[in-house]
């Protein structure tokens, strides 16, 4: 049978609960014995001085030293005026009255407990000898005792035996209710901590069966699955985390169908293209000339470029982007492409320009080619994507070993809603940039997977010039991941 979290927690809290309950109850009861047996000695000597006090009153009254050691007090009448002082009944039986016509019987003694003072204390004099009252039995066990003074002197001693409490004594009857009642009390506080723990873990536990049924339907591939508990617990980091992990497969699995889509439209493209022209030239409708073949040709090479950018892409996903660190000049790095891509973005009617500040020579520790396929890809997304007339503007910066490497271009900007997925693979913002200018799409997401390959980052956003703005923050020397 398995054992569910709740009856679990609940043990548990009812197992700790009792031990205290236990252990606290087990300590007040030996308190309370042990504390009550205190009282009762403190309780004894009390009267004992008490009593003596009385002897040194009625000796004083029956003439002094000589009356106390000429027996001149009698102890029944002591015992039966201190009772009275205490409001107590004198501790002896009383006679039963005579029937009619029967002389008076002598009545038989009832038990006197053991507590019972007059049986427990007697008057000595200063040798040890008995004075007045019975004597006390010398195996009676421990006893106390208090002088007896008379105008400053101490003419006799008061010894009384300590109380032995017995099963019928009021004392243990006392102790008795007061242990039943601890009982009692632990009882009652041991079941209402069972509801109170049982209530607890119940509480406790239903987020996690929450979480238990949204991770089952997770794994069954039911992405949508939101828990909606608000903690702010471990508990509730863990249903945050859940949310998040769900949210992610989401994206991740709507990604990967628009991957397929995306990947299968780029390819159809050309592939339609390359059969039709096949297909002509097969059926004799266009003649196999040489600028059939450059057709043919032209259109492969798209494909392959295609491919192999995915395959670049695949390469970065599973964190083994060939990268090779040598040493370079970022200047001239930059310089060569700009040179490079002049021509073109005049074609274009854009103005290509480079500010590299104070710059003569920055020497790096980069893997070149794939910096200048970087850049390379950055300035044709820039000037492909530009309205002319426009400008675009090159800035390179060092800064404590960072190098900061800008592209920054004109009308048209690209929505803020769509910076930050600019380097989705094949994702593409519609709105300004889309298909008709060209391109795969997968330029930028290449980019950010040099990027990081060198412990670096690229970031997007809207240009001072009225179009986007993209710009690289490498590490002068890169550390590239075995």
């Amino acid at each position: 049978m398995r054992l569910r979290l709740v009856h679990t927690l609940s043990l548990l809290l009812l197992c700790a609960v009792a031990v205290a309950v236990l252990a606290m109850g087990s300590v007040m009861a030996w308190n309370l014995r042990n504390g009550f047996s205190d009282y009762l000695a403190a309780r004894d000597a009390e009267r004992l001085e008490q009593f003596v006090t009385l002897v040194e009153e009625r000796a004083e009254q029956a003439g002094g030293r000589d009356a106390f050691n000429r027996r001149g007090l009698d102890m029944r009448e002591l015992l039966d005026a201190f009772a009275q002082r205490e409001g107590l009944q004198p501790d002896r039986p009383r006679p039963r009255p005579p029937r009619d016509g029967q002389p008076p019987q002598p009545q038989p003694q009832p038990p006197v407990p053991a507590e019972a003072f007059g049986r427990r204390v007697a008057l000595y004099d200063n040798d040890g000898e008995p004075l007045i009252g019975r004597p006390l039995p010398r195996d009676a066990g421990p006893f106390i005792e208090r002088p007896v003074k008379l105008q400053g002197e101490v003419v006799g001693r008061a010894r009384m035996l300590t109380i032995k409490p017995v099963p019928d004594a009021v004392e243990t009857r006392f102790l008795r209710s007061q242990y039943r009642s601890i009982a009692f009390v632990a009882a009652a506080l041991l079941l209402l901590v069972l509801a109170f723990a049982w209530w607890w873990a119940a509480r406790w536990v239903r987020p996690l069966v929450a979480i238990q049924d949204a991770t089952r339907r997770i794994a069954r591939g039911e992405l949508n699955v939101r828990l909606r508990i608000q903690r702010s617990d471990e508990i509730g980091d863990v249903v945050r985390n859940v949310n998040r992990m769900a949210e992610d497969l989401q994206a991740l699995e709507g990604s990967r169908r628009r991957w397929i889509a995306d990947i299968s439209h780029e390819l159809r493209t050309p592939l339609t293209v390359l059969r039709g022209e096949i297909e002509a030239i097969r059926n004799g409708v266009r003649a196999l000339s040489v600028d059939a073949m450059a057709s043919l040709h032209e259109e492969v090479l798209r494909i392959s470029a295609l491919v192999d950018d995915l395959h670049l892409l695949a390469l970065s996903d599973l964190k083994v982007l060939p990268c090779h660190p040598a040493e370079a000049d970022a200047v001239q790095i930059v310089q060569s492409l700009v040179q490079r891509f002049a021509t073109r973005a005049a074609n274009r009617g854009l103005t290509l320009k480079c500010d590299l500040g104070s710059l003569s020579r920055l020497p790096v520790c980069w893997d070149g080619a794939r910096i200048e396929q970087l850049v390379a890809n950055l300035l044709e997304n820039s000037l492909r994507y530009t309205d002319a007339p426009g400008e675009v503007l090159i800035t390179l910066r060092c800064v404590a070993a960072r190098v900061t490497l800008a592209i920054d271009d004109s009308a048209p900007g690209v929505p803020p809603m769509d910076l930050a997925r600019l380097f989705e693979p094949l994702y593409r913002a519609e709105s300004a940039r889309d298909r008709h200018s060209g391109g795969s799409g997968l330029g930028l997401a290449i980019c950010d997977a040099i990027a990081k390959a060198h412990g670096g980052r690229i970031t997007a956003s809207a240009s001072v010039l009225g179009g986007l703005r993209l710009s690289i923050e490498l590490p002068a020397s890169a550390k590239v991941p075995a």
